[in-house]
């Protein structure tokens, strides 16, 4: 009959490398080096990147709160003691004094406010510096806080 005998016993497969010099093994791990070192060098790049524009920000708001600081917060005091001296000469009125006094607290505030903005790049700057992700922590606008969650609201 025309069957095929049947095969019994292991059989083994060599493969020979006669034309397999492994070169596209090498080209392979040669393109994952230096892919690697690409996304390395991107990464460093990166970094410098961040740090730099974070000092920066540090920089110039601590620039902006010490000249509220030393300067504006100080002038806006001594005009205010000015305006009492003119008050109780009778030279300016109660509403006068008063919008003097609202002034006088709106730049305080700025002041406040100038420090909290210094603060906040300061915290980025050291998020940079000790490699984390850069995420700006400034406060959410007013509009953002009455729509957060009861429990993470201020007090």
């Amino acid at each position: 009959s025309n069957e095929a005998p049947d095969k019994t016993g292991w059989e083994i497969s060599l493969e020979l490398p006669i034309f397999d010099t492994g070169s596209a093994r090498l080209a392979r791990a040669e393109a994952v080096y230096r892919q690697a070192l690409n996304r390395a060098a991107e990464t460093a790049i990166t970094a410098r990147s961040e740090v730099r524009e974070a000092w920066s920000a540090s920089r110039s708001t601590w620039e902006i709160a010490r000249y509220h600081r030393e300067h504006i917060v100080p002038l806006r005091q001594r005009i205010a003691e000015e305006n009492m001296l003119r008050y109780n000469g009778m030279l300016i009125g109660v509403f006068e004094l008063l919008a003097d006094a609202r002034a006088q607290i709106a730049s305080v505030n700025a002041a406040i406010e100038a420090l909290r903005d210094f603060w906040l790049a300061q915290a980025d700057l050291d998020m940079a510096l000790i490699g984390r992700p850069a995420q700006t922590l400034a406060a959410p606008s007013p509009g953002r806080a009455a729509d957060a969650p009861a429990h993470a609201r201020p007090h």
